[in-house]
């Protein structure tokens, strides 16, 4: 087996240790002056332990100088064995070989099963130890050199590890200061934010109590207002029942009942349908009671819409009353005397008078206009002159009797005498006021579209107030009260 010279070399440094042993066992006893033996190396005890075992002795590198030492006894022993005659040699001993053979005695019971086989292997290993001396001589300067090398190497890489080492230390330690830093300047952040935290909590806290206080005010003031408002309104309405009589009219008293319909100012168009819709909602409400048709100021206005009125109050599930409390001229005065039965104040004021309308055209559409006027006189005139036992033209005379323009008027007291209205009242008890009256709720008597003709009053060049009366459908004419020529077309 090829071997190494330096594994050979240590190879023939363990042999020559061990030939020292034997030869210190032998021979070194009667030394006393020998110093204190060091303690047996680890490498040593292991080779006498393999060696008693019958195992093969490892190859381990004893120290150098040791290895020095053994070698020259070696050849000191060698060459005593070739000249046997020779005299016994003095063995000289330096510290380091003393210091071995103080431990080797030390071991010298545990190393005699040990030194017939240390005798063997050194003459086995004898022959090849003068080959690897200079082997190793050779080998040692090589190593010496490599290894003055390695340690120059060693010893830049060393330096070079420092100055790395150290940068990296001033590193880290500036990492390690900026982290304690960073970790400061979190906690530091951490508590300003639970501060400020903490600080909200307490101002949300601070809101929601002083919230909870405006709203406990707000809820009292609303309870107060409530309270009052409740109170109010409680003052503001008749607090009993409504009441409605099928009879109305006791002891010249007349009592209206909430079922009641307001006619006040001229017969517009639309005027019909204002008061039609509210009969049929109070016949649909109940037809067991009275409608009444309060008259306040009408100076009449459209035959149409009056026809279709007077149609409306016949028709009535309900019975409908007329009550006139101020004016009722012309067509209003026709709802007055052709209504099932009427009231009226005494003084309330009534004209009739003929039917009168504007016609234009040639001399042919003329007279058709004429034709219709007078159909629409035989229809509203002659029911209320057979109401009154007269004939129609008997009826226009006496007109022209009472007045030269043919304008018959007469306060109720007296009306009543021509049958003109039925009843004349005394005191009126209107049970339909079960609230305050208001403003907005007066206003609302008229529908806008019949009201909105009032704000239409101009003035002429002359500075007389006159209002220009609505364009009627075809075939409609005007049955209105106007001595003063206010209503123009």
């Amino acid at each position: 087996m090829k071997i190494s010279l330096f594994n050979q070399r240590n190879v023939t440094k363990n042999i020559v240790i061990s030939l020292l042993w034997i030869t210190l066992g032998v021979n070194a006893q009667p030394q006393e002056e020998l110093r204190p033996a060091k303690p047996v190396p680890q490498a040593v005890q292991e080779q006498a332990t393999l060696k008693a075992n019958n195992q093969p002795v490892p190859l381990t590198a004893p120290p150098a100088k040791t290895m020095v030492a053994t070698n020259s006894l070696s050849l000191a022993q060698t060459k005593d064995k070739d000249s046997a005659t020779s005299p016994p040699p003095v063995v000289v001993y330096d510290d380091e070989t003393k210091k071995l053979a103080q431990e080797v005695k030390k071991l010298q019971l545990e190393q005699n099963k040990l030194t017939l086989e240390y005798e063997k292997a050194l003459s086995k290993l004898q022959q090849e130890k003068d080959k690897l001396l200079l082997e190793n001589e050779l080998q040692t300067a090589k190593e010496e050199q490599l290894l003055a090398e390695l340690n120059a190497t060693k010893a830049r890489l060393e330096v070079e590890n420092d100055i790395y080492e150290r940068k990296q230390k001033q590193i880290l330690a500036y990492l390690s200061s900026e982290k304690d830093k960073l970790v400061l300047q979190n906690e530091i952040q951490e508590e300003k934010h639970k501060q400020q935290k903490l600080q909200l909590e307490l101002a949300t806290a601070k809101l929601d109590y002083e919230s909870l206080q405006l709203n406990f005010k707000k809820e009292q003031i609303e309870a107060k207002v409530a309270n009052r408002d409740m109170n109010e309104e409680w003052e503001s309405q008749v607090n009993k029942p409504k009441e409605y009589q099928k009879e109305p009219f006791v002891n010249g008293k007349l009592m209206i009942s909430d079922r009641k319909i307001i006619l006040d100012g001229p017969i517009w168009p639309g005027m019909a349908s204002y008061i039609i819709e509210r009969i049929e909602y109070f016949n649909n409400k109940t037809s067991e009671y009275p409608i009444f048709l309060i008259i306040e100021y009408c100076p009449g206005g459209s035959v149409m819409e009056g026809s279709r009125i007077i149609k409306a109050m016949k028709s009535s599930r309900a019975p409908v009353y007329v009550v006139l409390k101020s004016l009722a001229a012309s067509m209003a005065a026709a709802i007055v005397t052709l209504a099932e039965r009427s009231y009226a104040l005494p003084d309330a004021i009534m004209v009739h008078h003929q039917v009168w309308g504007i016609s234009w055209g040639n001399q042919t559409e003329q007279r058709e206009q004429l034709k219709v006027l007078e159909e629409w006189s035989q229809r509203i005139m002659q029911p209320i002159a057979a109401k009154m036992g007269l004939t129609l033209e008997e009826l226009v005379k006496k007109m022209y009797e009472n007045n030269s323009r043919g304008d018959w008027s007469e306060f109720a007291s007296q009306a009543v005498k021509y049958h003109w209205v039925d009843h004349i009242i005394e005191d009126i008890h209107d049970t339909s006021y079960t609230k305050q009256p208001t403003e907005k709720e007066e206003s609302k008597e008229q529908p806008e579209e019949i009201t909105i003709v009032a704000r239409q009053e101009q003035i002429d060049s002359g500075g007389n107030r006159y209002m220009k009366v609505p364009h009627l459908r075809p075939m409609d004419v005007y049955h209105l009260y106007n001595p003063d020529n206010y209503y123009r077309y």
